[in-house]
């Protein structure tokens, strides 16, 4: 990449991505990391690969957690994105059942429209199909947009913001329901996809926004969760406090344990719904601490601490002669991997569902990518779960690896072996 380039390629953050409080201190640095859905074809690997630094840091306003290098949407969405949100049954049957329960939560006539912020493939708006509701998506990645049309997903091949908004109002009208899964805390221009919601949102309508919760993460040590696509890490506090900026009412949670533990956020116009209990439970109760500079150290030194346990464990497999692989190979796996330095010489290959990965390598360890059919040709004795978060799943699909002798580590909140 050319100079030029790189110094266009992103920006350091000062102010707090929500409330632009600039009383920020760092929590845990991870150094620098390519992106991590960046996966490399053969004729890349000898390319200068970028990489960014990866830190993560506290806003001691409003507490959120967010990163403080903001590389380019463009560099990490619309340049052969590969992620897609119907690998797994478990995402899918997550998503159908999210849809299915606002149906049935906040009732309407059919044929209202369900816009998606960063539809990907569509799975979440075939839901809402399948129940009647007109249904528009929202996604800049031109691969998993077209693979959405061709799925029968009528879908906006763009960035979700003020703009394109008013473009969708104009052609469509105002929405019933708005959905932003895994992505909310993705967005580099929050205000004006903020202000594009709310122009869009019908008057009784309903913004439900999902992501990690940020108070797994931090509990359950869920560190490889924080890479260049995110952001920001959302919770409660900060989320209430940003919302009402914009004329919105955060008015119920939800937790999920989907992505290893994520929160649903219910937000209307303000006045509109009925404020529930536990918007305040959570701020009264299971997030209490979470914003201290103590406890968040104290996660830094953990994260540290499984880090060695990680290395340690393979290292002493390898030592034994045992053959070490990874399953799956999301873009998590990658922050594992560059912060553990976990490369050629500790794993033999990656396996995958994704066709858009196979054939290529992990980003900055550059391990190959093959199909999940090569664990069973090449028999390692060992194999890491880097998609801890579906292991059941995982495990359950590889059952003929482990019938056959193998062994499966799930390095995710401290290593062990299944």
């Amino acid at each position: 990449m050319a100079l030029l380039g790189l110094l266009q390629s992103g920006k350091h953050i000062t102010q707090c991505h929500m409330c632009r409080g600039s009383d920020l201190f760092l929590v845990l640095d991870l150094g620098h990391h390519p992106p991590s859905d960046a996966f490399l074809r053969p004729d890349q690997l000898l390319d200068q690969e970028a990489s960014y630094p990866l830190r993560l840091i506290s806003c001691k306003n409003c507490g959120l957690l967010q990163i403080d290098y903001a590389v380019h949407p463009e560099i990490l969405y619309q340049r052969d994105y590969p992620y897609e949100s119907s690998t797994t049954k478990t995402g899918r049957d997550h998503y159908y059942s999210m849809a299915k329960d606002m149906h049935d939560n906040f009732p309407g006539p059919k044929g209202l429209l369900a816009i998606d912020v960063g539809s990907n493939v569509g799975v979440l708006l075939q839901g809402f199909k399948n129940l009647g509701y007109k249904v528009l998506g929202v996604d800049p990645a031109e691969a998993a947009g077209q693979k959405a049309i061709d799925n029968g997903i009528d879908t906006v091949g763009d960035f979700f913001n003020e703009d394109s908004a008013g473009k969708i109002k104009e052609k469509y009208g105002l929405a019933r329901f708005i959905t932003a899964t895994n992505c909310f805390g993705h967005i580099l221009e929050l205000d004006s996809t903020v202000r594009g919601m709310v122009n869009l949102l019908a008057k009784k309508g309903v913004i439900a926004v999902e992501s990690p919760y940020a108070l797994e993460l931090i509990e359950n040590l869920e560190y490889d969760t924080i890479y260049h696509e995110h952001i920001c890490y959302l919770s409660v506090k900060p989320m209430k406090l940003y919302l009402k900026r914009f004329g919105l009412e955060l008015f119920d949670v939800k937790r999920s344990s989907i992505h290893g533990g994520s929160m649903r956020y219910y937000i209307g116009h303000i006045g509109e719904h009925p404020v529930r209990r536990s918007v305040n439970a959570c701020l009264v109760g299971e997030e209490a601490g979470l914003y201290s500079e103590k406890k968040l150290k104290l996660f830094a030194s953990k994260v540290k601490k499984q880090r060695m346990a990680l290395v340690s464990l393979i290292m002493d497999l390898k030592k034994q002669g045992k053959a070490v692989v990874g399953v799956a190979a999301p873009a998590k796996g990658n922050t594992l991997l560059n912060y553990c330095k976990l490369d050629i010489n500790f794993l033999d290959f990656l396996t995958e569902k994704t066709q858009i990965k196979i054939g290529r390598y992990s980003p900055g360890m550059h391990i190959p990518v093959y199909s999940d059919d090569h664990l069973f040709k090449k028999k390692p004795d060992y194999a890491l779960i880097l998609a801890w978060n579906f292991a059941d799943e995982i495990m359950a699909n590889l059952a003929q690896f482990k019938k056959r002798g193998g062994k499966f580590i799930i390095p995710i909140p401290t290593p062990k072996i299944i």
